[in-house]
């Protein structure tokens, strides 16, 4: 027992031994010291370090949007916008194909305004811009503009306007003149009113200069349906095609041209027809605004042979855009101010003197810099002038999500009748067969 007691007794003075080392140094780490103890990594929370949201931008090239997009990073240390240019049809179709798949689509997408009507079917996958904020600045652009953004009834903003394609006529001054017909602008459009003028002088050109009045049927079929308030559908997507005399008489006036010998028969942005505008194969050519700088880049050697007048009647237009934001993007409000910023009225004119692409925003029509824009392309013509003038005589239409499918249609029976010879009510009737058996 006293073994016992002695062996008990040193077990309890190492146990007080141990307790004492583990509270001492239990101690040593409490009070900050670092001393036989490793030291502790700071947490980086949201507060110390915000987090820098990058958005990706999808859009076609040549919109004069880089430089701006430039300068926006620099002046927004916590936003990264990636821009990605992409082909025409590779951009929209890619973004077609990841809304339908729920994933991939981008933050911010370009859209332009034909592929748009198809895409308001999916107003559940895009944000409404109205939303987020875009009432307060939808009055600094055209009011057609802001109405072909919108769903049928005004409630649901898909996107905000870029540029718009308010059309004129450009016309060869060399054969004008040739023709024994006047050639100053304010003249041609003087001579010109209506499109019945248009053809009686296109005869003449044809007569006196053996050059046809213009590039195809199928051209002069835009520029007629693009002058109309309604086309093919009603505003509640009701096809009218048929019971729409006005689409039936641009089919019969386009055809007339063809039948007369005034059109050119050159298929749009084929080489022939490039080389037609660079060396006069035709007399005139209806044109959007984006059209001068594609004709400066293709047809060099025509520089002061074109000029520009008013189209008879109304403006045209042909194209234009808006830039979206799908609803797949986790930061929409930094997606939408972005846009309120890019496509706000200085940057709509930074991109005008960059590219030429024509603003939606009326207040700087009347910029001097717009104004007194001339171009010795189009023999010193104030351009400027007449593609603002153009611009305010836009009528707004309601394309319908199934325009596409009508518009190429139509569009294939004019060339029949233009290249094929087809009789033009026949081709008509077929038009609508096939309308209304791909529609069903």
């Amino acid at each position: 027992m006293k073994k016992l007691g002695i062996v008990l007794m040193s077990f309890m003075l190492l146990f007080s031994i141990v307790l004492t080392a583990c509270s001492g140094s239990n101690e040593g780490s409490g009070d900050g010291s670092s001393e036989g103890t490793p030291e502790e990594t700071p947490v980086t929370t949201s507060d110390s370090n915000e987090e820098i949201i990058e958005l990706t931008f999808s859009s076609i090239p040549n919109t004069g949007f880089a430089p701006l997009i430039d300068k926006y990073n620099a002046e927004n240390e916590n936003i990264h916008i990636d821009f990605q240019e992409m082909p025409f049809a590779e951009h929209h179709d890619g973004l077609v194909t990841a809304l339908a798949a729920g994933s991939g689509a981008p933050d911010i997408a370009f859209v332009e305004v034909g592929r748009l009507e198809a895409l308001k079917g999916d107003e559940d996958k895009f944000y409404n811009l109205y939303e987020l904020g875009a009432k307060d600045v939808t009055g600094i652009y055209l009011d057609w503009k802001i109405t072909q953004a919108e769903n049928a009834d005004g409630s649901f903003l898909f996107g905000l306007p870029t540029d718009i394609g308010p059309m004129a006529m450009a016309y060869r001054t060399d054969i004008f003149e040739e023709a024994g017909l006047p050639t100053d602008p304010n003249e041609v459009s003087a001579l010109i009113t209506t499109w019945e003028e248009y053809h009686e002088v296109g005869k003449t050109i044809l007569e006196k200069t053996g050059k046809p009045m213009t590039d195809s049927a199928g051209t002069m079929f835009d520029a007629f349906i693009g002058q109309l308030s309604e086309i093919y559908f009603t505003a509640d997507e009701e096809l009218i095609v048929e019971s729409n005399a006005a689409v039936k008489e641009a089919y019969d006036r386009s055809v007339a041209i063809a039948l007369d010998d005034l059109s050119g028969r050159f298929a749009q942005w084929s080489g022939e027809w490039s080389s037609a505008i660079n060396d006069g194969g035709f007399a005139t050519l209806m044109a959007p605004a984006w059209m001068m700088a594609w004709m400066k880049g293709s047809a060099p050697d025509a520089s002061g042979n074109w000029n520009i007048a008013q189209m008879p009647i109304a403006s045209g237009t042909w194209g234009g855009s808006f830039v979206a934001i799908p609803k797949q993007t986790e930061h929409p409000q930094e997606a939408y101010d972005f846009l309120e910023w890019l496509l706000n009225e200085e940057n709509a004119y930074e991109v005008f003197k960059e590219t030429g692409n024509f603003p939606s925003t009326p207040s700087i029509y009347e910029k001097p810099e717009i104004q007194e824009w001339t171009d010795e392309y189009f023999a010193g013509a104030y351009v400027g002038q007449i593609y603002a003038e153009a611009a305010l005589r836009i009528e707004p239409v309601y394309l319908g999500s199934s325009y596409a499918t009508v518009h190429n249609a139509i569009k294939d029976a004019i060339t029949n009748v233009e290249s094929n010879g087809a009789d033009p009510e026949t081709a008509w009737t077929e038009a609508m067969d096939t309308i209304k058996r791909e529609l069903r």
